[in-house]
């Protein structure tokens, strides 16, 4: 074959693989157009803006500024204050009669005011022949009939006059007005000791709930209120209100409710790592009420803490009961909240699918803060929405991102990253 004709066939040759090549980038074309105009959108969904609350679970310890009164011997009690009820400095709250019989004392304390009416120049009411020294309440005591008595325990009147012949008076009239005084005043103090006023020392609320621990709690001792001191067994006592009541024996206590603190277990320290003295706390109390106070102090030991948190308010609600179940709420910031299933891990990054047009979806990291049975909260990111996983930054979802909520629904040919 000479050489023209073999050109002239290479030629040919070239001539019909160009062709092919053409003909193949026109099938390729019509089938990758075909199939984008007939592929489906996925089903997708908007991130939600929203706001999320980091809290973990603590337990709560009332501290008071308070005062437990005891019964300074065996008898009946008078409380003049109900559960709860806020009294002054100085109120009686309660009066309790140790059941002796006085009436001695107090029958020589009548005839010593009569000598002393007497030495005085007042005459005694010769119409008063059919008064008698008041001895009924002796002799109810004595008969211990104590429901008789338990609202008027000491209701007699020192006051009434009674007459008594010279010769009753003789021993007291031979006596100067200042003997007589002095026995008067020793013969009251005798009668007193029997009947002891309980005055409240500070103002407050009365509490009748005295469990045992008051001095374990002291408002005083906070220096030494840390996490292992929490930890140990109290036993909390449930003492409540008697009018009959043995020696020694508590009988109400007052609570100071403008000053009272809350200490709160963090078992784990890294928690409270942005919490400082000064700051507020916002605390959920027995998963119905919110209270905030002041971070007094911070007590660690090694990984753990307790919170002293100093509170003004919210005392009637909290002091039937020393320690309550809570959880402190550390932060509170804006976030997204996304369908937990759109949610996919690619190369050990979690990410979603972002859906770009004609079905081509792109993979965008995403970083969670906290998941729920049918979702997740993730991060905004910054202004520009950067978040950083580990020391690498990345572009994270908008809300204006559609996010596919099933990543599995999504061919590998139409991820564009």
């Amino acid at each position: 074959m000479n050489t023209k004709s073999k050109k002239k066939k290479n030629k040919f040759f070239y001539r019909r693989l160009l062709a092919l090549i053409f003909l193949l980038c026109i099938i390729l074309f019509i089938i990758k157009f075909v199939r984008g105009r007939t592929f489906s959108d996925y089903k997708t969904v908007f991130p939600t803006l929203t706001t999320y609350e980091d809290d973990f679970k603590t337990k709560l310890f009332n501290i008071y500024n308070e005062k437990v009164y005891y019964s300074k011997g065996e008898g009946v009690a008078v409380f003049n204050a109900s559960e709860g009820q806020k009294v002054p400095v100085g109120y009686e709250v309660c009066h309790l009669n140790l059941m002796e019989d006085v009436s001695s004392y107090k029958d020589q304390l009548a005839k010593i005011n009569a000598a002393l009416d007497l030495k005085k120049g007042i005459e005694p009411n010769e119409d008063s022949d059919s008064l008698k020294f008041n001895t009924g309440i002796q002799e109810i005591i004595r008969d211990k009939n104590y429901e008789s008595i338990y609202n008027d325990i000491d209701s007699l009147n020192m006051e009434n006059k009674v007459t008594y012949s010279a010769s009753e008076l003789k021993e007291y009239m031979d006596l100067s007005e200042s003997e007589l005084l002095m026995q008067k005043k020793k013969l009251e103090s005798a009668i007193d000791k029997y009947n002891v006023s309980y005055n409240a020392e500070f103002s407050g609320i009365v509490s009748y709930k005295v469990d045992g621990t008051e001095d374990k709690f002291d408002i005083k001792k906070l220096n030494k209120i840390d996490y292992n001191y929490l930890k140990q067994d109290f036993n909390f006592k449930k003492l409540e209100m008697n009018s009959q009541v043995k020696e020694n024996v508590p009988l109400f206590k007052i609570i100071d409710n403008f000053h009272w603190k809350i200490a709160a277990t963090v078992d784990n320290i890294s928690k409270i790592k942005n919490y400082h003295i000064g700051d507020i706390a916002k605390i959920e109390v027995d998963d119905s009420k919110m209270i905030y106070g002041t971070i007094e102090n911070i007590n660690k030991t090694k990984n753990k803490a307790v919170i002293i948190i100093d509170l003004d308010r919210y005392i009637e609600d909290m002091y039937p009961t020393r320690v309550h179940d809570g959880k402190i709420v550390v932060e509170k910031t804006k976030v997204y909240e996304i369908p937990k299933s759109s949610v996919i891990e690619r190369d050990k990054l979690p990410g979603v699918f972002v859906q770009e047009i004609k079905g081509l979806v792109r993979f965008v990291p995403v970083e969670i803060i906290s998941e729920k049975p049918e979702s997740v909260f993730i991060n905004r990111g910054n202004k520009q929405s950067v978040i950083q996983i580990g020391e690498k930054t990345y572009k994270t979802v908008t809300v204006n991102d559609a996010v596919v909520i099933n990543p599995r629904t999504v061919d590998e040919s139409r991820i564009l990253n």
